[in-house]
C-alpha cells in the first residue's frame, strides 16, 4: 500500500467554497482508484490531504489524471507556500 500526504498551507482562512471543492476532490480521487482519501483541517489555514493507494503506479496515475488538475484549479492559487508532499510505502 502507498500513502500520499500533502500539507497545504493557505494564505487566507478556509472558505465554504474551498471545503466543497475538497469534498468534490475526495469523491473524484476515490472514483479514480484511491482506496481511501481524506482531507483534514488542522486549522483554518492548514489542511492535510491523506490518500491511500494499492500501488505506487495507482498513486502516480491518480496524481496525474485527477489530483494535479484539481490542485492547479482549486488549491495552488490559495497557498501561502508550496505544498509539502510525502509519498511512502506502508510497512505496518
Amino acid at each position: 500500500m502507498t500513502v500520499v500526504i500533502n500539507h497545504l498551507h493557505l494564505s487566507a482562512p478556509l472558505t465554504e467554497q474551498t471545503v466543497q471543492a475538497c469534498r468534490d476532490a475526495v469523491r473524484l480521487i476515490r472514483e479514480a482508484g484511491a482506496s481511501a482519501a481524506k482531507i483534514v483541517r488542522v486549522d483554518d489555514t492548514h489542511l492535510v490531504l491523506i490518500l491511500e493507494f494499492s500501488s505506487p503506479q495507482d498513486a502516480d496515475r491518480v496524481a496525474t489524471e485527477v489530483g494535479g488538475p484539481w490542485m492547479r484549479e482549486h488549491i495552488l492559487p490559495l497557498l501561502a507556500r508550496g505544498p509539502e508532499r510525502s509519498v511512502g510505502e506502508v510497512i505496518a
